[in-house]
């Protein structure tokens, strides 16, 4: 189905019920986006932010699961926090994801390296990346929970509109109204 043709009644009911099924994916992927896009707002800041906590050397300790040793400077997102500590070569700073485990908590670092700005910048990277197959794994499981509940009939134009939302999300351009539109959004 052209993405432009006018949804029938049937995929405006299978869209309502979609979002009601995959609506606390949905609010999470769009919470965790606009996370991101706060970071890439403020990174300048963060960062400055991440040198004066290493130059006070305040933090908690956190242990890697590789044994390596670092201080907690500013937290980044719900589970990852950028770090610091002292090497012979200077400061070095990461970025620390804690992952919960049953067993206690998995701490790994993402990336590292000497230059706050650049191990920002890298991380900000790998999540736009993260989120965009976080996107078509989503819109993945949309597309087999349409087919599963409606057989036999094209549900494109409701998938369509839940990958044109997350693009959106991640990309953080402005909604179109209805009138501005040339298509149909559902």
């Amino acid at each position: 189905m052209n993405y432009y043709e006018r949804p029938t009644q049937l995929h405006e009911t299978a869209n309502a019920e979609a979002m009601t099924v995959f609506a606390e994916h949905m609010k999470q992927f769009k919470s965790d986006c606009e996370n991101l896009h706060n970071l890439e707002r403020n990174l300048t800041t963060t960062a400055n932010d991440a040198f004066k906590a290493a130059l006070q050397s305040s933090g908690h300790q956190i242990q890697t699961d590789d044994g390596e040793e670092w201080q907690h400077g500013v937290k980044l997102m719900e589970n990852a926090s950028l770090c610091h500590r002292r090497t012979a070569t200077g400061l070095e700073f990461a970025v620390v994801e804690t992952l919960p485990l049953n067993s206690g908590a998995k701490n790994d670092v993402v990336n590292s390296g000497h230059d706050v700005r650049e191990v920002l910048q890298a991380f900000t990277r790998d999540q736009r990346q993260t989120f965009k197959f976080w996107k078509d794994d989503l819109t993945e499981q949309v597309r087999e929970h349409l087919a599963e509940k409606y057989p036999h009939q094209d549900m494109s134009i409701v998938a369509e509109s839940f990958e044109i939302k997350l693009d959106r999300a991640i990309s953080k351009r402005p909604t179109q109204t209805q009138n501005q539109s040339r298509g149909v959004r559902i």
